[in-house]
This record gives structure tokens, sequence and C-alpha cells, in this order.
């Protein structure tokens, strides 16, 4: 018995469309179906932000333009990790 775990989204139509891998052509198959709880991201309060800090600091740079030097070749380091 082989088992293959999957992740799709359902389409606006309401379908599902799934390519399996060759080894199971012209198998009759069992398809479970499961719905995954909506992961949310964090609200900037619960990073420890304030709620506003985003809208306030982003793109607010007014300094000179940021310039990136170019890169210079770096040691070269060898690390035994045993």
């Amino acid at each position: 018995m082989i088992k293959l775990t999957l992740q799709s989204k359902v389409n606006a139509d309401g379908k599902l469309v799934l390519q399996l891998p060759l080894e199971f052509a012209n198998q009759e198959l069992q398809i479970v179906i499961h719905d995954l709880p909506e992961e949310t991201m964090p609200t900037p309060e619960e990073l420890g932000y304030p709620a506003d800090f985003f809208e306030k600091t982003a793109g607010k740079w007014q300094g000179e333009p940021l310039v990136r030097e170019e890169l210079v070749e770096c040691d070269q380091r060898i690390w035994d990790i045993e």
C-alpha cells in the first residue's frame, strides 16, 4: 500500500484537478479529502509593534538614495563540523 499526500486548492468553480505520478496509472484509488485550517498572519500588535507602525514607517526614507556597494570576494573558510 502506498500513501500519497497532496495539497491543492479548489478553484472558484469548485473544481479540483489532481495530477498523480504514473505509478498510480490504471489503479483503483480511494481519495480522502480533509480541509485545512486557514493560516493567519500575526497582527503587528502580536509581533510587538504598535498597530500603525508599518503604515507610519514603510516608504518614509527621505535621505540620500541607498546604494549597494560592489561585492568583493570574501575569505574562503573551511569549517570542520563533527
